[in-house]
């Protein structure tokens, strides 16, 4: 609004000068010789050339001034995304790390001492109730299946290797995959020093899933793994020498749209390359959390 009532007065105070020259040099015409008519009429050629100069000039800054202020309109609605996708994967994080605690102390512990219990139970049956001591046994193992299974939905929400810090995570998960499958597997990892903070869990993850699906389909016998840190962003690649995928799997199969997904919500990226007998290369960008010194400068 300020602006508006500013560049009013501008624009009527124009129209006004050039009529007041117009005027000036009609009164002149009519009070002077020819040769004092064609030097009016030069001088109000040259004010009006002048004030068109100006008028243009004017113009010019306010569209510049206009477009500076959509970009920063443009560039600090770009960062309240990004922050506000930072926030909600860190309210993710922490509510994951919560219902791991509680499963753990609550249902961890009940499933624990149910097999506890059960074990006392075929001890003393062993010896004067066979058949009972059978049925104990297949109870016992149900109970074992559902720890594992309990432990398996907790890691999920949490992997364990990462508190002991994202390079000791990544080193271990290329040395286990190595070691399961017999590819071989080359590793590049930028120093993150605990920037990515909440993004850590979605990057394990995801790499979890693109080396499943290269045991899984690829019949490679080489991959290369690098994770690089560029600017804000970082890049995750995942590239082997195996079949390739076929269009329709690049694009629905082997897990991969669920993978898209949690990217997408985290305000990442997923890209695929590959073709038939050529490779795969899987490439994923996710954002980096804002440090809070930028945070506070966009409030």
């Amino acid at each position: 609004m300020k602006q508006r009532h500013i560049r009013l007065p501008a624009r009527l105070g124009i129209p006004a000068c050039l009529g007041a020259c117009a005027g000036a040099s009609l009164q002149a015409g009519q009070a002077d010789a020819p040769l004092a008519r064609a030097h009016t009429a030069l001088n109000l050629a040259t004010a009006c050339a002048v004030l068109l100069a100006a008028l243009a000039l004017l113009l010019w800054r306010q569209h510049r001034l206009a477009t500076r202020l959509q970009t920063l309109e443009h560039l600090r609605a770009d960062a309240e995304l990004a922050r506000l996708a930072c926030e909600q994967q860190k309210a993710r994080e922490q509510e994951r790390r919560r219902i791991g605690r509680d499963i753990h102390d609550d249902l961890g512990q009940h499933l624990l001492t149910l097999k506890i219990d059960l074990a006392m139970l075929q001890a003393n049956s062993a010896a004067t109730a066979p058949q009972l001591a059978q049925k104990l046994a297949l109870i016992a193992r149900n109970v074992d299946l559902s720890i594992a299974a309990l432990r398996c939905v907790i890691d999920d929400l949490r992997p364990p290797a990462l508190e002991h810090g994202w390079q000791a995570a990544f080193d271990g998960l290329l040395a286990d995959f190595s070691r399961s499958t017999g590819i071989v597997c080359d590793g590049v990892c930028d120093a993150l020093d605990g920037v990515a903070g909440a993004q850590e869990p979605l990057l394990y993850h995801a790499l979890q899933e693109a080396l499943a699906n290269v045991a899984r389909h690829a019949g490679a016998s080489r991959v290369s793994v690098s994770l690089r840190r560029r600017a804000a962003t970082l890049e995750l690649c995942v590239s082997d020498n195996g079949v390739g995928m076929h269009a329709a799997n690049a694009r629905r199969g082997c897990g991969l749209s669920g993978m898209h997904e949690r990217l997408a919500c985290a305000g990442g990226c997923l890209h695929i390359d590959s073709r038939t007998g050529g490779g795969t290369r899987l490439r994923l960008s996710l954002p980096l959390p804002l440090p809070p010194a930028d945070n506070a400068g966009q409030c």
